[in-house]
């Protein structure tokens, strides 16, 4: 093997390394579960990265019709902060369809309640909220309730919010399951404490509510709801372990798994309703097209330099395996809650590599890249 080639394979076999450790970086995550028991009282804590779930049930609508009789749900939390970016799950109940599942967010400092995956709310879809950074506690005990006569959201005891045109449902399905923290995306991180929740297949009574509280703002644990008959109760009183256990005796019992389990994966998702056209996707943009352009330089120089058959395919194997490379990486990318699987990125970089290979055969006329005198005939002829 020719000086050149070798410095062509080696310059090959660096950019397609720097290319899959960049892609994969996992910016700030090292796949642990970011749940940990709170000692000095009952309930569990999220950061960064972080998720609670239950195995999939289908007895969330078993034993009542909860369109006719409602539902009602009380948790106990404390943000971390008021200022995180993107909507943020706390709690959800999902069952395989995005759009049907209930969920519980954070937006800045608006707690927000509906069904689907309208999180921008540019589609505009029914949702009741409140602006927890107007409340002086930073412990919280919400309570939403849904029923024939609509939703209505307390803060600890007092009517916060409420709209009679909004009525809420829990999914009911085999595949439905109670996650906490996070979406089963793992996209969707929310951070702070969870003290408590209970599900009751039931509305609750403004009075009702208002005693849980009393009850909550002195004993600071969920004893009040279980004479409540509520269909899941969580005092995360345990302490440690990988279950959170649901009191009751149901199919609900939260794991929290050692590692970050992600619950179901996007792989080459278009972008969407939810994508942000603001700097950093720019800047995302121009770097999946830049950082492909070398790759396609250097691998279809080193083809040419092979001659024979190799040679006269040089610009399709070329393209090939930049498509392939960066196919497994935005696979892989669907593992890592950290980061996202767009075919958009895959289209980039295939553009990229195919830019890569232009550069090359555009230098190649122009006696830049052979080192011979140019033949004033600069353009581009594809092999």
């Amino acid at each position: 093997m020719g000086k050149n080639r070798k410095i062509l394979v080696s310059l090959s076999v660096a950019m397609l390394l720097g290319i899959v450790f960049f892609g994969l970086n996992p910016k700030d995550f090292g796949f642990s579960n970011e749940v940990n028991w709170i000692t000095d009282q009952s309930g569990i804590r999220f950061d960064k990265y972080g998720i609670a779930f239950s195995h999939p049930s289908n007895d969330w609508n078993k034993q009542n019709n909860l369109e006719s009789t409602g539902f009602s749900i009380e948790i106990a939390l404390k943000p971390k902060s008021y200022e995180e970016e993107g909507f943020n799950i706390i709690f959800a109940i999902h069952d395989g369809n995005d759009r049907n599942q209930l969920i519980i967010g954070q937006w800045r400092s608006h707690i927000i309640t509906m069904n689907g995956d309208d999180y921008s709310h540019k589609r505009g879809i029914k949702r009741i909220s409140i602006n927890a950074d107007l409340l002086s506690p930073t412990k919280l005990l919400l309570t939403i309730t849904s029923g024939q006569e609509g939703t209505k959201v307390y803060v600890d005891g007092q009517l916060s919010n409420a709209k009679k045109d909004l009525k809420l449902t829990i999914p009911r399905s085999r595949k439905s399951r109670l996650v906490l923290g996070n979406s089963v995306y793992g996209k969707h991180s929310w951070r702070g404490d969870i003290f408590g929740l209970a599900i009751y297949k039931y509305v609750l009574s403004s009075q009702n509510i208002k005693l849980h509280f009393d009850k909550w703002y002195k004993e600071r644990n969920f004893v009040f709801a279980k004479k409540e008959l509520p269909q899941s109760l969580y005092m995360f009183d345990d302490k440690k372990g990988e279950l959170a256990l649901d009191i009751t005796g149901g199919a609900h019992h939260l794991k929290i798994p050692r590692y970050l389990q992600i619950l179901k994966r996007k792989i080459l998702v278009m972008p969407g309703n939810e994508t942000r056209l603001n700097s950093s996707f720019f800047i995302d943009f121009v770097l999946n097209i830049v950082g492909f352009v070398p790759a396609g330089f250097i691998l279809t120089a080193l083809f040419v330099s092979l001659k024979g058959g190799v040679e006269k395919y040089s610009t399709r194997i070329t393209v090939l395996i930049c498509l392939i490379i960066s196919l497994i990486i935005e696979i892989a990318q669907s593992w890592m809650p950290s980061r996202s699987s767009q075919l958009l990125d895959l289209m980039l970089n295939t553009f990229g590599a195919w830019l890569g290979v232009a550069l090359y055969q555009f230098s190649l006329r122009c006696g830049i890249w052979s080192q011979k005198e140019p033949t004033g005939r600069c353009f581009f002829v594809a092999r």
